[in-house]
């Protein structure tokens, strides 16, 4: 008999700001880590990113992965030119 097993993608809405430590280039930014609840982040990878206009502002958002199987969703604001954690992807 087969076994089958179904992953659940849990998302977790945080949307708290947060500290991050960033490499800001020519157009360009490459986030490194974030300190959450008085937890530093390291990020191993960057998954995804994408921009969306807000206005006359644009917003950064960035998919990485630090240690462990979640996946973080970080944001940058050209408006308060600070950070946010918007969200969090598991799997249970």
């Amino acid at each position: 008999m087969d076994c089958i097993r179904e992953l659940v993608n849990l998302v977790t809405l945080i949307e708290e700001p947060i500290e991050v430590s960033a490499i800001f280039g020519r157009r360009r930014i490459r986030p490194v880590a974030f300190l959450w609840r008085d937890r530093k982040y390291r990020i191993s990878r960057i998954v995804g990113a994408h921009r969306q206009r807000k206005g006359q502002y644009i917003e950064v958002y960035y998919s990485v992965i630090s240690e462990g199987p979640e996946i973080y969703e970080l944001c940058f604001s050209t408006d308060s030119m600070g950070w946010s954690l918007v969200r969090i992807h598991s799997q249970g």
